[in-house]
């Protein structure tokens, strides 16, 4: 889930412009320069820094503080280095409407490997015409290749102003929390080199791109070989990601074709190719886009000549997004409206109660009368950055009425929220269906469901709305915490590095628990985590006294290094909400070192840090944690020779060898389950299971545990909050939940035929109470 650079770049307006200029924009396209380190040539006054054109806000209205502004010199110019070299598909650049917008008119957008104010001299792929008050213009890149974006006033004197600068790439990217659909997914190749190059190693969640490791599918030197995986069902593809070897031999991946489709006629040749690998360097990595096209099976082929066909990682990504685990329902218990209400028991509130019953009669469900465009909002508060809306569709009867319900997200409540912008339709609707729609930061206040176009009812049986980004995980180990802590100065005696991890939020500088640096050119922070971690955020608290606006523009930095007080280090994100006593998360996904640094760079300006928490990525019950699985009510889809009981897997016992009788197993039968009643809703934050260890214990790979309300078989309706990958001889297997609210856990295989066999399921809550 990072704060991913992950900005949907949605409506009307965008697409009008876009067309006008003949630039054509992804159609699942990201703001590659949101939240990345911008700088400019000078700043006027502090609070328009370089940082607030990448900040996610396009508000043209300089006064509310989301501009960048220089002084007023001699060509003036503002640059963001988007981390790696891409290809620019296009620029977005908003314009100032309160006044002075003309000031845009002729001003060059550059694109290149040259950084600040060298980016003068990379190309141009573009001038700025149309400089209308809030205009919003689209400039044209077509695959520009760089680092650096650099916008600037040639041959002028002036003021350079931005409201909001957007990066659009080429091509496309794994969209941030999609899951892998080939994952565990049943495979075949067209040969095999040995016992240890096998189909299914090219699904095994590993990438390890050294072939002697045993974790690559390798096929013998053939004349065409090719790869299959079937994805269980139709999915509409957006990206194939291959891992090549490393070790040796990795050209031989050199114009390997990607297909996508329905048919097996041919090794799969006669489905629609959506691209071909020409990026083949040892161990690389190549993303193939495939824009959507639908089908079940995807093959990877070497045509028309003879060659080994080594592949060490497959990754499928659909056209689809699902909510990270344990991510924040904004909606839950929001203000809600709809059209009208059916009786009395179809309130519009019922469908943000936090409860998916899809059973109309127990009276967890909206429901509209019969009428023309019903529609149905929830009001978020404020605006949010909208990743995702959960619609769960009523299970007793009429579930088809959903079908063609779209979902917009906006500010406006003009036509009850429906002239806002869409961000997708509910296409499947089947008895009690679960539908994701991807919004991917769209922002808005109000979520509206509508059915546009007919007469019809309308009725939700729980709509969640997911935020972009990454939230604080309930029950996380802030591993920051009475760390060792230095920074560039200190203001006072009580305003001391450490201040900033002793674990006190409180905002208020006076009452001693802020770190705070003298005012001086670019002041830093650091805290030595003890050891290199994988570092999923950090969050920071800000002062809320005074001055809380010092710290916009501020940059997250984790590494290894020590050298020039860390900025060597990779940047994970930049503080943008700098409002009073702001909470800021900033998503690192992952990104591993051992040293957090934050930095404020290009000025002069005191560093102010009320708090400093870093949540590492990854999860473990803490020591003496309870289970509270343990003896619980289990249930299975079957059992096993009448001694593999369901109630096994709780017993306690983590022996691993089948005879002992201590674990559960299944028949072997199409997609298997099992389920454990936890005897209330609790907020689960890892799942613990235990695998066989005496024989086939690769039947594990790939199950999915699942949390919430749904019982026994209906449990695989559930949240998914991970996927087991490790299932090697015995393997204890840590799912993280991050605080996933349910009564159910359930572990299934899904998509194929096999038998399920668990030697321990172990829950642990997330420290809260049950709900």
């Amino acid at each position: 889930m990072a704060l991913p650079w992950a900005l949907l770049l949605l409506g009307e307006v965008l697409a009008r412009d876009a067309a006008a200029q003949d630039c054509l924009i992804p159609p699942v396209a990201h703001n590659a320069a949101l939240g990345r380190p911008a700088s400019q040539s000078s700043v006027f006054p502090n609070v328009s820094i370089a940082a607030n054109a990448v900040d996610g806000n396009r508000d043209g209205v300089w006064q509310h503080g989301s501009c960048a502004r220089t002084l007023r010199e001699r060509e003036p110019w503002w640059s963001v280095d988007l981390g790696g070299r891409r290809a620019v598909a296009a620029v977005v650049v908003k314009n100032r409407q309160d006044c002075c917008w003309q000031r845009l008119r002729g001003a060059q957008v550059h694109v290149g490997d040259a950084p600040a104010e060298r980016g003068r001299d990379n190309p141009i792929c573009g001038v700025i015409t149309d400089a209308g008050p809030g205009s919003l213009s689209t400039v044209c890149c077509h695959g520009l290749p760089g680092r650096y974006v650099t916008v600037l006033l040639p041959g002028r004197e002036d003021a350079l102003v931005l409201c909001e600068v957007e990066v659009v790439p080429q091509g496309c990217l794994p969209l941030p929390g999609a899951p892998n659909a080939a994952l565990g997914r049943a495979v075949a190749q067209s040969s095999t080199l040995n016992a240890v190059s096998l189909a299914t190693n090219a699904v095994d969640g590993n990438a390890d791109a050294d072939w002697e490791r045993g974790s690559c599918a390798h096929t013998e030197k053939e004349l065409e070989p090719w790869w299959r995986v079937d994805l269980g069902r139709r999915r509409a593809v957006y990206a194939v990601t291959v891992t090549n070897r490393r070790d040796c031999c990795w050209e031989s991946l050199l114009g390997a074709q990607v297909h996508v489709g329905d048919s097996l006629a041919d090794r799969g040749k006669r489905n629609p190719a959506c691209g071909a690998i020409l990026d083949t360097g040892p161990g690389s990595t190549s993303t193939v886009c495939c824009n959507g096209l639908p089908g079940r099976y995807v093959s990877i082929i070497i045509p028309g000549r003879e060659d080994f066909l080594v592949l060490c990682e497959v990754e499928v990504t659909a056209q689809s997004c699902v909510p990270p685990p344990g991510a924040q329902n904004l909606a839950l218990r929001r203000p809600a409206a709809q059209s009208s209400t059916a009786g009395q028991a179809g309130s519009a509130i019922n469908a943000v109660d936090g409860n998916r019953d899809g059973n109309w009669r127990h009276g967890s469900c909206s429901q509209t009368e019969r009428e023309a465009s019903p529609w149905w909002t929830v009001d978020l508060g404020r605006r949010r950055a909208v990743a995702a809306v959960v619609v769960r569709n009523r299970l007793d009867c009429c579930w088809h009425r959903l079908k063609g319900a779209r979902v917009h997200v906006g500010d406006s409540l003009a036509g009850h929220g429906t002239d806002n912008p869409i961000c997708g339709t509910v296409t499947d609707t089947g008895p009690g269906s679960t539908s994701t729609v991807c919004c991917r930061g769209l922002r808005g206040r109000y979520v509206t469901i509508a059915i546009p176009g007919r007469e019809e009812r309308l009725s939700l049986c729980e709509v969640e709305v997911v935020e972009q980004g990454c939230a604080a995980l309930p029950g996380a180990e802030n591993v920051a915490l009475g760390r060792p802590a230095a920074q560039s100065s200190v203001l006072d005696a009580g305003s001391g590095a450490a201040n900033a991890v002793d674990g006190n939020q409180d905002g208020d500088w006076e009452r001693g628990s802020c770190a705070h640096t003298t005012k001086e050119p670019e002041p830093w922070w650091r805290v030595d985590l003890g050891r290199r971690h994988a570092v999923y955020a950090v969050v920071v608290k800000n002062r809320h006294d005074c001055c809380w606006e010092r710290l916009k523009g501020a940059e997250v930095r984790v590494g290894d290094s020590l050298v020039d007080r860390g900025r060597r280090n990779p940047v994970c994100g930049i503080i943008t909400d700098a409002g009073p006593g702001s909470l800021s998360t900033v998503c690192c996904h992952g990104l591993r070192g051992r040293y957090v640094s934050i930095l404020i760079p290009g000025r002069e300006d005191a560093l102010v840090l009320c708090e400093v928490e870093v949540i590492r990525q990854g999860c473990a019950p803490l020591p003496g944690a309870a289970n509270v699985a343990r003896e619980q009510r289990a249930t299975q889809s079957s059992t096993s020779n009448g001694s593999g009981v369901a109630s096994k897997a709780v017993d306690g016992n983590r022996d691993g060898v089948w005879r002992h009788g201590s674990c559960s197993h299944t028949r072997r039968e199409r997609e298997p389950w099992w389920s454990v009643d936890l005897g209330g809703r609790r907020a689960v934050a890892a799942v613990v299971v235990k695998n066989r260890q005496d024989c086939c214990w690769q039947r594990l790979r790939g199950a999915q545990v699942h949390v919430g309300d749904a019982p026994a078989e209906r449990g695989r309706d559930n949240p998914i909050c991970g996927v087991i990958t490790d299932a090697g001889p015995g393997s204890l297997s840590t799912v993280c939940c991050h605080g996933l609210p349910g009564r159910y856990v359930t572990v299934t295989v899904p998509g194929r035929e096999e038998q399920l066999a668990l030697c321990e399921v172990e829950v642990y809550g997330g420290g809260g109470p049950e709900f």
